[in-house]
């Protein structure tokens, strides 16, 4: 007996591990060389100890990049994916790909991280034009993703938060500027001297963190776009600037540096407390951005992973617009399934069925329109499409707000 439960534990605990340093991953937008400043380079990294696991895109190496306009867009071919280097870059956990913006540039861009070939689509919504970007306020320096779905992007100066969405018809929004916290004191998000700069987080309760690179954190409501100063990073090195944060698997927030490269530093959220990972012998890479689609306390919110069953995974038989569902209202195109007879189910987190519905196809393209209970809570919910046969279709999420 203890010689079966032995290995069965040893594999258990051989996966535990896997799955611990899968959630401390990041990907990291360094330079080609550590200690160089030419941020056009992405590597995914371990945040616990700050070690290369792989290199996503080095404009010397991938020499064959694929472009593609996202819908709506025209069709553009750029010299290299990552320009004269990326701004800002968020991990869009639910597609798996890392978007980005370059340096100056009015694109937002997303490496397509399903593929082993480098595909990167391009979206020139005007929209994400936030104004003349020799005018270094106007740069986009801070993205993520929130507990929304949407990605959020901020300008140097907070004038302007633009918020973003990843379905098959994406749209980009300028939600407008910043507004300071009225227990905000001299502290402003406009502030050159203090808070351009930095990163930002998502958590699971709506709201975005962003850290500045001189280290100051403030915490923003999207909704209102009132923008609370919490405080500044403690125990840091005097010359440390934030440039990069993520989430990482015990819940606090890493920052790293785009000038520095001895360390990496992990904050406790609450405490604003620094600790470094002590990895002083072997320097790491001095990065300006980091994403990896990690929520600050998700543990008490939704985990996208549970959501999404191993049969099949969102395809382009079908479009689901909007997504984000912004008033519980949803539409269904079904682009490329065979006319019959399926059934539709829609679940919440907890794997209840939240609607139940027979649709029969009779032509491509066919819409769908689909409300849902007027009782139903935000967050992710699984939809799934099978045939007369009980095989499935179509399985993918959608956020509800």
């Amino acid at each position: 007996m203890k010689n079966r439960i032995l290995p069965a534990l040893a594999l258990t605990a051989l996966l535990l591990s896997a799955e611990t340093k899968a959630q401390n991953r990041a990907y990291a937008v360094t330079a080609p060389v550590k200690g160089t400043f030419n941020w056009n380079v992405v590597r995914e990294i371990d945040l616990s100890s700050g070690e290369v696991v792989r290199t996503i895109y080095d404009p010397s190496v991938n020499k064959v990049v694929s472009y593609r306009p996202a819908p709506g867009s025209a069709s553009v071919e750029l010299p290299s994916a990552t320009g004269n280097g990326v701004a800002a870059a968020a991990f869009d956990q639910l597609h798996n790909r890392l978007y980005f913006t370059n340096m100056r540039a009015n694109e937002l861009l997303y490496f397509d991280l399903n593929t082993k070939e480098t595909n990167v689509v391009v979206n020139d919504n005007p929209n994400f034009n936030t104004g003349n970007k020799f005018d270094e306020g106007n740069v986009i320096t801070r993205m993520t993703f929130g507990s929304d779905g949407f990605g959020y992007a901020l300008t140097n100066n907070g004038k302007s938060l633009v918020r973003f969405t990843t379905d098959q018809k994406p749209s980009v929004t300028n939600l407008g500027e910043l507004i300071d916290g009225k227990k905000n004191g001299t502290m402003s998000v406009h502030s050159q001297c203090s808070s351009w700069g930095g990163d930002m987080v998502g958590d699971a309760y709506g709201n975005l963190y962003l850290v500045t690179y001189r280290n100051h954190i403030y915490k923003i409501n999207p909704q209102t776009r009132i923008a609370d100063y919490v405080g500044q990073i403690k125990g840091l090195p005097t010359d440390f600037t934030s440039n990069g944060m993520v989430v990482n698997g015990e819940n606090d927030v890493v920052v790293t540096s785009a000038t520095v490269n001895n360390d990496y530093y992990r904050v406790n959220i609450s405490t604003l407390d620094a600790t470094a990972l002590n990895k002083k012998e072997d320097k790491m890479y001095n990065c300006s951005d980091l994403a990896n689609g990690k929520l600050l306390f998700q543990s008490k919110g939704i985990s996208p992973e549970t959501l999404l069953t191993d049969e099949v995974k969102g395809n382009q038989l079908i479009s689901i617009y909007p997504n984000p569902v912004p008033n519980k209202m949803f539409s269904l195109q079904f682009d490329k399934v065979t006319p019959g007879r399926y059934n539709l189910v829609l679940s919440d987190a907890s794997g209840r069925s939240v609607i139940t519905k027979s649709i029969v196809i009779n032509a491509l393209g066919q819409i769908e329109k689909i409300t849902l209970p007027k009782v139903s809570a935000g967050g992710m919910y699984l939809i799934k499409l099978t045939g007369s046969d009980s095989k499935v279709v179509y399985n993918d999420k959608i956020v509800v707000q």
